[in-house]
């Protein structure tokens, strides 16, 4: 069973420091709430979405019950994942990311780093002691924006898709 964060109840503020203590406030009953690993691992996954050039990524073979569903690829992986342990007062997470290329990658993983430490802090109230970022795989242009699912490429004035001028 995954380990999980305990935090308490009643919370008046988040030390921004690196240990991510927490006070209690004294205004109200004491509690705790209980953060189970794979919330954190969802929050960093989704987070590393929201910054350009990083792209949903899934292995090509496909998966252990015939389809392409994801979190079961029999080669390669599903990208972005990640890794944390919530049950430490200041986790260490690791990502791995998918990259549409061409892009300025070492600027996409400094972006990736930044908030994904921020959206933990901000969502679960936990800051990270350090985010490891990890460049699993690049997807050219082209390939990504054929995996938008529920997209459709219009084409611009020039007549190529998805191209601005």
């Amino acid at each position: 069973m995954a380990e999980s964060a305990t935090v308490a109840r009643g919370v008046g503020s988040v030390d921004p420091g690196p240990t991510g203590t927490v006070v209690a406030s004294s205004d109200g009953p004491a509690g705790a709430l209980v953060i189970a690993d794979r919330v954190g691992e969802k929050i960093a996954a989704r987070a590393a979405l929201d910054i350009d050039g990083v792209v949903e990524y899934q292995g090509s073979i496909g998966s252990l019950l015939g389809g392409s569903t994801p979190g079961r690829a029999l080669v390669g992986g599903d990208y972005p994942n990640a890794k944390v342990a919530m049950s430490e007062s200041a986790p260490r997470v690791s990502v791995n990311i998918a990259l549409s290329w061409p892009c300025a990658v070492a600027e996409v993983c400094q972006q990736v780093r930044a908030h994904v430490a921020g959206e933990l802090a901000r969502l679960a109230g936990i800051r990270p002691s350090r985010v490891d970022v990890a460049v699993s795989q690049i997807v050219p242009r082209a390939q990504a924006a054929r995996r938008n699912k529920g997209f459709i490429e219009i084409a611009g004035p020039d007549g190529e898709p998805g191209e601005e001028s």
